[in-house]
């Protein structure tokens, strides 16, 4: 129950934390300083991707100091932990990458977080239509269908696939878009 918690209050704090990402340079009109620097538009969104993820590791690394805590007085099922943390840390690549693209498409903060949590709220409720009419194809673009099975214990391959096309499908979203901004688009 710790993981899936974690999944539901990061689920509401990961757009609020990566709505500032490029929008706020945006706002400020400092993109333009950005956009004149010696690295590519590639190397720049991978930059502010990689350090907000690494923020967020921190973050469930300390959350799994908790369980890995009770190893002082009883047996933990250490698989199960593993799974649980590489499913989270998972999930949060991909809101964050989501949050990422959110946040290049406009100059307001708040905006960016509130398309984000659309965005992300709309992949959640793609595992809808499997409850109601069985096992379906809009069922496997959801967020939620993909992280139960690591919160089962299981990493399964066809769910790293899936995180890792959205969060460099929307990493890519982000580099187009910032490039379009570059070139006057």
């Amino acid at each position: 129950g710790l993981y899936e918690l974690a999944m539901v209050l990061l689920f509401f704090i990961v757009p609020l934390i990566s709505m500032r990402l490029f929008s706020e340079e945006r706002r400020n009109q400092s993109l333009a300083l950005l956009f004149s620097a010696p690295v590519s538009m590639t190397e720049i969104v991978l930059g502010k991707f990689l350090g907000m993820v690494v923020y967020l590791l921190i973050m469930v690394v300390t959350l799994t100091l908790m369980p890995l805590s009770l190893l002082l007085g009883t047996a933990l099922d250490m698989g199960l932990l593993f799974a649980n943390f590489v499913g989270l840390v998972m999930l949060l690549a991909t809101f964050t990458a989501i949050g990422l693209f959110m946040s290049t498409l406009t100059q307001l903060p708040a905006l960016a977080a509130i398309l984000s949590f659309g965005t992300l709220f709309l992949l959640w409720l793609l595992k809808l239509p499997a409850y109601w009419f069985g096992n379906n194809v809009v069922s496997y673009l959801s967020i939620a269908s993909h992280y139960e099975s690591s919160l089962k214990g299981v990493i399964n391959s066809a769910d790293v696939i899936y995180y890792i096309v959205i969060t460099t499908l929307f990493l890519a979203f982000s580099v187009r878009r910032l490039e379009a901004d570059r070139l006057g688009g």
